[in-house]
């Protein structure tokens, strides 16, 4: 009873320890030195328009643009799981460099599957530098999680496609050279949605900045596309594919990223005496603490069996929206209660804790809300709804 019931509940047993090495850890170690050394001016970075291009191009430099691109394709030829890694340690050392490494991920990474030689020579190389970035259109005001309803057209014309439409929250948008737009090349809701790379210096392209308190230097923003033409070779195909290891980076980004509120609290708490003792002797405040580092590490370790997972070709999706939900709720809850740990100090601006929230934030809403990754674990667990079934 227990294994047919296990499997129609949706709790099929995986197998998937987390494949810690030796390798791992230098690579971890490496990752780190690096975080190290950018630390101290993530505020700096945080609050300015301005895209850090020279971090940026040093990230490129160390490899970490291009973790998941073949060696052939001049990335590192990293797992995902080890491309993870660098994004929970980078992410300690600035969120929003953090936040363009899952941006280089993804962009990069469909530009070295799918696109021509003449393309990659164009935009991956320099991509993989940091002399340019990617960026990824797919939200529309019509269109978020359900991408299947997105109105931009692509259409056929003698010298290649022509580009219709406008999107929204689109990472990088402000600052990429080109970006990749994901456009409907015809009327099957199922299918004939199709990506595009397009450079952001084309003729019919308008973009705009979106005001918002967090993601600030990275240029989230609008792209408006009126009569926009790409050459054939610029065509990528229907690349959407899986968000699952996706949203296990956008994990451990939220978690790495929090760290850093965790650090300061303790940091605050260790060194501080309140009616004749020290603060750390106070449960009320240290409990709520470990509570947190318990509930950040659970979510680490979550997001890495992900990443093991898709590593070994098992099944990621339920997993995945778990990952994503739980580890981006748990960062910004911490981040919001290390403000109040500090005290007065945490809600100023001399300390970047409330910037900090306002970036993770950000982040339960990237990539699928927290109610869409419910509604994923939910039709894994219960299966779909009657009417879903009719549609299939």
């Amino acid at each position: 009873m227990g294994d047919d019931r296990s499997a129609s509940m949706g709790f099929v047993a995986t197998t998937s320890p987390l494949p810690l090495t030796a390798d791992h850890d230098a690579l971890r170690a490496e990752a780190r030195a690096f975080a190290d050394s950018i630390y101290d001016g993530y505020l700096e970075r945080a609050l300015s328009f301005d895209f850090f291009w020279d971090l940026y191009r040093e990230t490129g430099a160390r490899g970490y643009l291009g973790m998941t691109v073949s060696r052939e394709g001049g990335g590192r030829g990293a797992s995902s799981f080890e491309a993870g890694i660098v994004m929970e340690e980078l992410a300690r050392g600035d969120f929003n460099l953090g936040f363009s490494l899952f941006a280089a991920y993804s962009g990069n990474r469909i530009l070295a599957e799918h696109a021509t030689p003449e393309v990659k020579e164009r935009w991956l190389v320099p991509a993989l530098s940091g002399e340019t970035a990617i960026g990824f259109a797919l939200t529309e005001l019509v269109a978020g999680s359900d991408f299947r309803n997105i109105e931009t057209r692509a259409t056929p014309v003698d010298v290649g496609w022509r580009l219709d439409g406008h999107k929204t929250s689109s990472g990088l948008a402000v600052v990429a050279g080109a970006t990749i737009v994901w456009a409907r090349t015809g009327d099957d809701a199922r299918a004939g949605i199709s990506g595009f790379l397009v450079p952001l210096d084309s003729e019919g392209v308008t973009r705009e900045r979106i005001p918002s308190s967090g993601f600030r230097p990275t240029g989230r923003g609008n792209i408006e596309l009126n009569g926009v033409v790409v050459p054939d070779a610029n065509v990528l195909g229907e690349t959407i594919g899986s968000f699952d290891v996706g949203r296990a980076m956008i994990a451990l980004l939220a978690v790495g990223a929090v760290q850093r509120a965790i650090d300061l609290a303790i940091e605050f708490v260790g060194g501080r005496e309140t009616f004749g003792a020290p603060l750390s002797d106070r449960q009320g405040i240290t409990f709520m603490i470990a509570e947190h580092a318990t509930r950040l590490e659970a979510a680490k370790r979550l997001a890495y069996h992900v990443l093991a997972s898709a590593d070994a070709g098992l099944p990621t999706t339920k997993i995945a929206a778990m990952a994503k939900w739980f580890a981006t709720e748990a960062a910004t809850n911490a981040a919001r209660d290390m403000v109040v740990a500090l005290g007065h100090r945490g809600y100023s601006d001399e300390l970047p804790l409330m910037q900090l929230m306002r970036d993770l934030q950000g982040l339960e809403i990237a990539d699928g809300p927290t109610q869409i990754q419910k509604l994923i674990i939910t039709r894994d667990l219960f299966g779909r709804s009657s009417e879903d079934r009719a549609e299939r």
